[in-house]
Protein backbone atom coordinates (compact mmCIF):
# COMPACT_ATOMS: atom_id res chain seq x y z
CA UNK A 1 0.00 0.00 0.00
CA UNK A 2 1.43 3.46 -0.87
CA UNK A 3 2.62 5.53 2.05
CA UNK A 4 0.07 8.25 1.28
CA UNK A 5 -2.72 5.88 2.30
CA UNK A 6 -1.21 4.91 5.61
CA UNK A 7 -2.86 6.57 8.59
CA UNK A 8 -0.75 8.30 11.22
CA UNK A 9 -1.80 5.64 13.70
CA UNK A 10 -0.51 2.86 11.44
CA UNK A 11 2.68 4.79 10.70
CA UNK A 12 3.37 4.97 14.42
CA UNK A 13 2.69 1.24 14.86
CA UNK A 14 5.14 0.47 12.03
CA UNK A 15 7.73 2.78 13.59
CA UNK A 16 7.37 1.19 17.02
CA UNK A 17 7.79 -2.31 15.60
CA UNK A 18 10.86 -1.09 13.72
CA UNK A 19 12.57 0.03 16.92
CA UNK A 20 11.35 -2.88 19.05
CA UNK A 21 14.76 -4.67 18.96
CA UNK A 22 16.37 -1.47 20.26
CA UNK A 23 13.89 -1.29 23.15
CA UNK A 24 14.89 -4.85 24.12
CA UNK A 25 18.51 -3.74 24.37
CA UNK A 26 17.71 -0.57 26.32
CA UNK A 27 15.79 -2.28 29.12
CA UNK A 28 12.51 -3.40 30.60
CA UNK A 29 10.95 0.05 30.88
CA UNK A 30 11.31 0.69 27.15
CA UNK A 31 10.16 -2.83 26.25
CA UNK A 32 6.99 -2.39 28.26
CA UNK A 33 6.46 1.13 26.89
CA UNK A 34 6.69 0.01 23.25
CA UNK A 35 4.38 -2.97 23.83
CA UNK A 36 1.90 -0.75 25.66
CA UNK A 37 1.89 1.92 22.95
CA UNK A 38 1.45 -0.59 20.12
CA UNK A 39 -1.35 -2.30 22.03
CA UNK A 40 -3.17 0.93 22.83
CA UNK A 41 -2.92 2.06 19.22
CA UNK A 42 -4.37 -1.25 18.06
CA UNK A 43 -7.18 -1.02 20.64
CA UNK A 44 -7.86 2.54 19.44
CA UNK A 45 -8.17 1.22 15.88
CA UNK A 46 -10.44 -1.51 17.18
CA UNK A 47 -12.74 1.04 18.81
CA UNK A 48 -12.72 3.23 15.70
CA UNK A 49 -13.31 0.17 13.48
CA UNK A 50 -10.39 1.33 11.35
CA UNK A 51 -9.46 -2.03 9.84
CA UNK A 52 -9.63 -2.02 6.05
CA UNK A 53 -8.33 -5.27 4.58
CA UNK A 54 -7.97 -6.86 8.03
CA UNK A 55 -10.12 -9.99 8.29
CA UNK A 56 -11.07 -10.60 11.92
CA UNK A 57 -12.68 -13.92 11.04
CA UNK A 58 -9.29 -15.09 9.84
CA UNK A 59 -7.65 -14.06 13.10
CA UNK A 60 -10.15 -15.21 15.69
CA UNK A 61 -8.13 -18.39 16.37
CA UNK A 62 -5.06 -16.36 17.34
CA UNK A 63 -7.17 -14.15 19.58
CA UNK A 64 -8.93 -17.00 21.35
CA UNK A 65 -5.71 -18.96 21.85
CA UNK A 66 -4.12 -15.91 23.47
CA UNK A 67 -7.28 -15.24 25.48
CA UNK A 68 -7.30 -18.85 26.70
CA UNK A 69 -3.73 -18.54 27.96
CA UNK A 70 -4.44 -15.14 29.49
CA UNK A 71 -7.45 -16.49 31.42
CA UNK A 72 -5.33 -19.38 32.73
CA UNK A 73 -2.91 -16.77 34.11
CA UNK A 74 -5.81 -14.85 35.66
CA UNK A 75 -6.90 -18.02 37.46
CA UNK A 76 -3.36 -18.39 38.75
CA UNK A 77 -3.45 -14.87 40.20
CA UNK A 78 -6.56 -15.79 42.20
CA UNK A 79 -4.69 -18.64 43.89
CA UNK A 80 -1.31 -16.87 44.13
CA UNK A 81 0.47 -16.69 47.49
CA UNK A 82 1.26 -13.06 46.75
CA UNK A 83 -1.12 -11.46 44.28
CA UNK A 84 0.91 -8.26 44.20
CA UNK A 85 3.88 -10.14 42.76
CA UNK A 86 1.78 -11.99 40.18
CA UNK A 87 -0.72 -9.54 38.73
CA UNK A 88 1.73 -7.14 36.94
CA UNK A 89 2.99 -9.94 34.68
CA UNK A 90 -0.55 -11.11 33.97
CA UNK A 91 -1.71 -7.58 33.23
CA UNK A 92 1.26 -7.12 30.90
CA UNK A 93 0.24 -10.20 28.96
CA UNK A 94 -3.19 -8.65 28.34
CA UNK A 95 -1.43 -5.99 26.27
CA UNK A 96 0.80 -8.61 24.63
CA UNK A 97 -2.37 -10.06 23.07
CA UNK A 98 -2.99 -6.84 21.10
CA UNK A 99 0.74 -6.45 20.41
CA UNK A 100 0.64 -9.81 18.61
CA UNK A 101 -2.54 -8.92 16.72
CA UNK A 102 -0.93 -5.63 15.67
CA UNK A 103 1.95 -7.53 14.09
CA UNK A 104 -0.61 -9.62 12.24
CA UNK A 105 -1.96 -6.31 10.92
CA UNK A 106 1.48 -5.50 9.50
CA UNK A 107 1.66 -8.86 7.74
CA UNK A 108 -1.88 -8.58 6.37
CA UNK A 109 -2.08 -4.92 5.42
CA UNK A 110 1.46 -3.55 5.09
CA UNK A 111 3.69 -6.23 3.59
CA UNK A 112 5.97 -3.67 1.93
CA UNK A 113 6.43 -1.81 5.18
CA UNK A 114 7.01 -5.11 6.98
CA UNK A 115 9.91 -5.80 4.65
CA UNK A 116 11.40 -2.47 5.73
CA UNK A 117 10.84 -3.44 9.37
CA UNK A 118 12.81 -6.65 8.79
CA UNK A 119 15.52 -4.61 7.08
CA UNK A 120 15.83 -2.30 10.09
CA UNK A 121 15.91 -5.30 12.42
CA UNK A 122 18.72 -6.78 10.34
CA UNK A 123 20.74 -3.56 10.54
CA UNK A 124 20.26 -3.44 14.32
CA UNK A 125 21.25 -7.10 14.57
CA UNK A 126 24.53 -6.51 12.73
CA UNK A 127 25.25 -3.44 14.89
CA UNK A 128 24.95 -5.72 17.94
CA UNK A 129 27.28 -8.26 16.30
CA UNK A 130 29.83 -5.55 15.52
CA UNK A 131 29.61 -4.41 19.14
CA UNK A 132 30.19 -7.98 20.34
CA UNK A 133 33.28 -8.32 18.15
CA UNK A 134 34.58 -5.03 19.51
CA UNK A 135 33.98 -6.22 23.09
CA UNK A 136 35.67 -9.57 22.43
CA UNK A 137 38.90 -7.93 21.34
CA UNK A 138 38.92 -4.83 23.57
CA UNK A 139 37.29 -6.15 26.76
CA UNK A 140 34.37 -3.72 26.80
CA UNK A 141 31.75 -2.71 24.28
CA UNK A 142 31.39 0.50 22.28
CA UNK A 143 29.58 2.18 25.21
CA UNK A 144 32.23 1.14 27.72
CA UNK A 145 30.07 -1.62 29.21
CA UNK A 146 31.43 -5.06 29.96
CA UNK A 147 30.32 -8.35 31.41
CA UNK A 148 31.31 -9.12 34.99
CA UNK A 149 31.40 -12.86 34.26
CA UNK A 150 34.61 -14.42 32.90
CA UNK A 151 34.12 -15.97 29.48
CA UNK A 152 30.94 -13.98 28.76
CA UNK A 153 30.14 -11.03 26.52
CA UNK A 154 27.33 -8.62 27.30
CA UNK A 155 27.32 -6.05 24.47
CA UNK A 156 24.53 -3.51 25.06
CA UNK A 157 23.02 -5.64 27.86
CA UNK A 158 26.07 -4.78 29.98
CA UNK A 159 26.54 -6.55 33.28
CA UNK A 160 23.32 -8.53 32.85
CA UNK A 161 25.09 -10.40 30.04
CA UNK A 162 21.95 -11.78 28.38
CA UNK A 163 22.74 -10.87 24.78
CA UNK A 164 22.94 -14.56 23.83
CA UNK A 165 19.15 -14.77 24.01
CA UNK A 166 18.92 -11.71 21.76
CA UNK A 167 21.18 -13.30 19.14
CA UNK A 168 19.14 -16.51 19.28
CA UNK A 169 15.85 -14.61 18.87
CA UNK A 170 16.92 -12.63 15.81
CA UNK A 171 19.55 -14.78 14.06
CA UNK A 172 17.05 -16.80 11.99
CA UNK A 173 15.04 -13.68 11.18
CA UNK A 174 18.27 -12.13 9.90
CA UNK A 175 19.16 -15.27 7.92
CA UNK A 176 15.66 -15.28 6.42
CA UNK A 177 15.98 -11.65 5.33
CA UNK A 178 19.44 -12.25 3.84
CA UNK A 179 18.26 -15.40 2.08
CA UNK A 180 15.37 -13.51 0.46
CA UNK A 181 17.75 -10.83 -0.79
CA UNK A 182 20.80 -12.90 -1.77
CA UNK A 183 20.40 -16.38 -3.20
CA UNK A 184 24.12 -17.21 -3.09
CA UNK A 185 24.22 -20.42 -1.04
CA UNK A 186 27.91 -20.14 -0.15
CA UNK A 187 27.48 -16.65 1.26
CA UNK A 188 24.38 -17.71 3.20
CA UNK A 189 26.13 -20.72 4.76
CA UNK A 190 29.20 -18.66 5.67
CA UNK A 191 26.99 -16.06 7.36
CA UNK A 192 25.20 -18.86 9.25
CA UNK A 193 28.53 -20.22 10.48
CA UNK A 194 29.57 -16.68 11.42
CA UNK A 195 26.43 -16.29 13.58
CA UNK A 196 27.19 -19.58 15.35
CA UNK A 197 30.73 -18.39 16.04
CA UNK A 198 29.44 -15.13 17.53
CA UNK A 199 27.01 -17.07 19.74
CA UNK A 200 29.88 -19.26 20.91
CA UNK A 201 32.03 -16.28 21.91
CA UNK A 202 29.15 -14.76 23.88
CA UNK A 203 29.61 -17.62 26.32
CA UNK A 204 25.98 -18.36 27.20
CA UNK A 205 26.07 -22.13 26.88
CA UNK A 206 22.32 -22.86 26.80
CA UNK A 207 21.66 -20.16 24.21
CA UNK A 208 24.66 -21.31 22.19
CA UNK A 209 23.24 -24.84 22.04
CA UNK A 210 19.87 -23.49 20.91
CA UNK A 211 21.47 -21.17 18.34
CA UNK A 212 23.54 -24.05 16.98
CA UNK A 213 20.47 -26.27 16.64
CA UNK A 214 18.40 -23.44 15.13
CA UNK A 215 20.92 -22.63 12.41
CA UNK A 216 21.56 -26.29 11.57
CA UNK A 217 17.80 -26.76 11.11
CA UNK A 218 17.71 -23.64 8.95
CA UNK A 219 20.54 -24.95 6.77
CA UNK A 220 18.88 -28.34 6.29
CA UNK A 221 15.33 -27.17 5.63
CA UNK A 222 15.77 -23.82 3.86
CA UNK A 223 18.99 -23.68 1.86
CA UNK A 224 18.57 -25.13 -1.61
CA UNK A 225 21.80 -27.09 -1.76
CA UNK A 226 22.47 -30.80 -2.01
CA UNK A 227 22.27 -33.00 1.06
CA UNK A 228 25.99 -33.69 0.67
CA UNK A 229 26.85 -30.01 0.89
CA UNK A 230 24.51 -29.56 3.85
CA UNK A 231 26.27 -32.37 5.71
CA UNK A 232 29.65 -30.88 4.82
CA UNK A 233 28.46 -27.52 6.15
CA UNK A 234 27.40 -29.05 9.46
CA UNK A 235 30.71 -30.92 9.75
CA UNK A 236 32.52 -27.65 9.03
CA UNK A 237 30.57 -26.00 11.85
CA UNK A 238 31.54 -28.68 14.37
CA UNK A 239 35.19 -28.71 13.24
CA UNK A 240 35.30 -24.93 13.61
CA UNK A 241 33.88 -25.20 17.13
CA UNK A 242 36.43 -27.88 18.07
CA UNK A 243 39.27 -25.70 16.77
CA UNK A 244 37.91 -22.82 18.82
CA UNK A 245 38.05 -25.04 21.90
CA UNK A 246 41.75 -25.68 21.33
CA UNK A 247 42.72 -22.05 20.78
CA UNK A 248 40.60 -20.05 23.21
CA UNK A 249 41.64 -18.50 26.47
CA UNK A 250 41.25 -20.33 29.78
CA UNK A 251 37.85 -18.76 30.56
CA UNK A 252 36.24 -20.29 27.47
CA UNK A 253 37.94 -23.63 28.02
CA UNK A 254 36.59 -23.62 31.56
CA UNK A 255 33.01 -22.78 30.55
CA UNK A 256 32.67 -24.96 27.46
CA UNK A 257 34.98 -27.88 28.13
CA UNK A 258 36.05 -28.40 31.73
CA UNK A 259 32.68 -27.60 33.31
CA UNK A 260 30.69 -29.67 30.80
CA UNK A 261 32.91 -32.62 29.89
CA UNK A 262 31.48 -34.87 32.63
CA UNK A 263 27.99 -34.46 31.13
CA UNK A 264 29.12 -37.02 28.57
CA UNK A 265 30.17 -39.58 31.18
CA UNK A 266 27.84 -42.29 32.61
CA UNK A 267 25.07 -40.58 34.64
CA UNK A 268 26.66 -37.27 33.66
CA UNK A 269 23.47 -35.20 33.54
CA UNK A 270 22.26 -36.61 36.85
CA UNK A 271 25.61 -35.90 38.51
CA UNK A 272 25.67 -32.40 37.05
CA UNK A 273 22.23 -31.57 38.43
CA UNK A 274 23.17 -33.03 41.81
CA UNK A 275 26.23 -30.81 42.04
CA UNK A 276 25.10 -27.51 40.52
CA UNK A 277 22.93 -24.56 41.45
CA UNK A 278 20.75 -25.29 38.43
CA UNK A 279 20.03 -28.66 39.98
CA UNK A 280 19.28 -27.03 43.33
CA UNK A 281 16.80 -24.63 41.69
CA UNK A 282 15.00 -27.53 40.02
CA UNK A 283 15.03 -29.62 43.17
CA UNK A 284 13.33 -26.96 45.27
CA UNK A 285 10.94 -26.22 42.39
CA UNK A 286 9.93 -29.88 42.46
CA UNK A 287 9.29 -29.70 46.20
CA UNK A 288 7.27 -26.49 45.81
CA UNK A 289 5.16 -28.24 43.17
CA UNK A 290 4.60 -31.25 45.45
CA UNK A 291 3.37 -28.90 48.17
CA UNK A 292 1.19 -26.92 45.71
CA UNK A 293 0.30 -29.34 42.89
CA UNK A 294 -2.81 -27.75 41.38
CA UNK A 295 -2.11 -24.01 41.09
CA UNK A 296 1.48 -23.65 42.34
CA UNK A 297 2.54 -20.73 44.52
CA UNK A 298 1.80 -18.02 41.97
CA UNK A 299 3.58 -16.33 39.09
CA UNK A 300 6.84 -14.67 40.21
CA UNK A 301 6.49 -16.28 43.69
CA UNK A 302 9.35 -18.78 43.36
CA UNK A 303 11.69 -16.05 44.60
CA UNK A 304 9.79 -15.76 47.89
CA UNK A 305 8.96 -19.45 48.30
CA UNK A 306 12.36 -21.03 47.65
CA UNK A 307 14.11 -19.33 50.65
CA UNK A 308 11.57 -20.67 53.17
CA UNK A 309 12.92 -22.62 56.11
CA UNK A 310 10.95 -25.76 55.30
CA UNK A 311 13.22 -26.30 52.28
CA UNK A 312 16.47 -25.91 54.25
CA UNK A 313 16.99 -29.67 54.65
CA UNK A 314 16.36 -30.82 51.10
CA UNK A 315 18.61 -33.65 49.95
CA UNK A 316 20.78 -31.85 47.44
CA UNK A 317 24.52 -31.11 47.44
CA UNK A 318 23.96 -27.43 46.56
CA UNK A 319 20.75 -26.85 48.48
CA UNK A 320 22.22 -23.75 50.12
CA UNK A 321 22.25 -22.17 46.64
CA UNK A 322 18.63 -23.05 45.80
CA UNK A 323 17.27 -19.51 46.19
CA UNK A 324 16.73 -17.66 42.91
CA UNK A 325 14.22 -15.49 41.09
CA UNK A 326 13.09 -18.49 39.03
CA UNK A 327 14.06 -22.18 38.58
CA UNK A 328 15.97 -21.56 35.29
CA UNK A 329 13.89 -24.11 33.37
CA UNK A 330 10.51 -23.36 31.84
CA UNK A 331 8.68 -26.53 32.94
CA UNK A 332 9.90 -26.33 36.52
CA UNK A 333 8.84 -22.68 36.51
CA UNK A 334 5.32 -23.53 35.37
CA UNK A 335 5.02 -26.48 37.78
CA UNK A 336 6.21 -24.55 40.83
CA UNK A 337 4.44 -21.26 40.07
CA UNK A 338 1.29 -22.32 38.22
CA UNK A 339 0.94 -26.01 39.10
CA UNK A 340 -0.60 -28.65 36.87
CA UNK A 341 -3.39 -26.27 35.85
CA UNK A 342 -0.97 -23.70 34.49
CA UNK A 343 1.37 -26.20 32.86
CA UNK A 344 -1.42 -28.07 31.08
CA UNK A 345 -2.95 -24.77 29.93
CA UNK A 346 0.40 -23.64 28.55
CA UNK A 347 1.01 -26.95 26.77
CA UNK A 348 -2.43 -26.80 25.13
CA UNK A 349 -1.85 -23.19 24.10
CA UNK A 350 1.65 -23.65 22.69
CA UNK A 351 1.23 -27.05 21.02
CA UNK A 352 -1.91 -25.96 19.17
CA UNK A 353 -0.18 -22.74 18.12
CA UNK A 354 2.78 -24.71 16.75
CA UNK A 355 0.47 -27.22 15.04
CA UNK A 356 -1.45 -24.46 13.23
CA UNK A 357 1.75 -22.73 12.18
CA UNK A 358 3.45 -25.90 10.93
CA UNK A 359 0.33 -26.76 8.96
CA UNK A 360 0.36 -23.31 7.35
CA UNK A 361 4.12 -23.40 6.70
CA UNK A 362 3.83 -26.68 4.83
CA UNK A 363 1.36 -24.97 2.48
CA UNK A 364 2.92 -21.50 2.18
CA UNK A 365 6.64 -22.11 2.80
CA UNK A 366 7.25 -18.69 4.32
CA UNK A 367 10.76 -18.79 5.76
CA UNK A 368 10.11 -16.06 8.33
CA UNK A 369 7.36 -18.26 9.73
CA UNK A 370 9.71 -21.26 9.68
CA UNK A 371 12.34 -19.26 11.58
CA UNK A 372 9.83 -18.29 14.26
CA UNK A 373 8.53 -21.86 14.57
CA UNK A 374 12.06 -23.11 15.17
CA UNK A 375 12.67 -20.42 17.79
CA UNK A 376 9.43 -21.17 19.65
CA UNK A 377 10.10 -24.92 19.67
CA UNK A 378 13.68 -24.48 20.89
CA UNK A 379 12.48 -22.08 23.59
CA UNK A 380 10.32 -24.78 25.15
CA UNK A 381 12.79 -27.67 24.99
CA UNK A 382 13.06 -29.53 28.30
CA UNK A 383 16.34 -30.03 30.22
CA UNK A 384 18.21 -27.01 28.75
CA UNK A 385 18.20 -24.02 31.17
CA UNK A 386 16.01 -21.02 30.33
CA UNK A 387 15.28 -17.55 31.61
CA UNK A 388 12.02 -16.78 33.35
CA UNK A 389 9.31 -17.24 30.73
CA UNK A 390 7.11 -14.28 31.73
CA UNK A 391 9.96 -11.93 32.69
CA UNK A 392 10.05 -8.82 30.51
CA UNK A 393 13.27 -9.44 28.54
CA UNK A 394 12.73 -13.14 27.84
CA UNK A 395 9.04 -12.73 27.07
CA UNK A 396 9.71 -9.87 24.64
CA UNK A 397 12.00 -12.13 22.61
CA UNK A 398 9.51 -14.98 22.75
CA UNK A 399 6.35 -13.02 21.90
CA UNK A 400 7.83 -11.22 18.90
CA UNK A 401 8.75 -14.60 17.44
CA UNK A 402 5.35 -16.01 18.39
CA UNK A 403 3.77 -13.03 16.60
CA UNK A 404 5.74 -13.88 13.45
CA UNK A 405 4.93 -17.58 13.76
CA UNK A 406 1.19 -17.03 14.09
CA UNK A 407 0.95 -13.89 11.98
CA UNK A 408 1.54 -15.69 8.69
CA UNK A 409 -1.28 -18.20 9.28
CA UNK A 410 -4.16 -17.97 6.82
CA UNK A 411 -7.46 -19.80 6.45
CA UNK A 412 -6.97 -20.99 2.87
Amino acid sequence: MPNSKISYCDRFIIFLFSIFPISILIGNLFINLVILLISLLFIFKLIKKDFNNFDFKENYIIFFLLLFFFLSLVVNVIFSNNIYLSYPRVLKFFFVIFFILAFKLLITKYSTNLDNVYKIWNIIFFVVIADLIFEFFVGYNSLGQKSVMPGRLGSFTGQESVVGGYILAFCLISLSFIYNKFKNNLINILIAIFFITISFFIGERANFIRTLLAIILFIFFIYEVSLKNKIISVILIFVSICLLFLNLNSDYKQRYFKQLKYLFTPNGITNYLENSQYGAHRNVAKEIFIDNPIFGVGIKNFRTESPKEKYDDLDHNKNQGRVANHPHQIYYEFLSETGLFGLVSFIIFITYSIFLSLKNYIKKRNIFQFSAIVYVILSILPVIPTGSFLATYASALFWINYAIMMGYNTRD
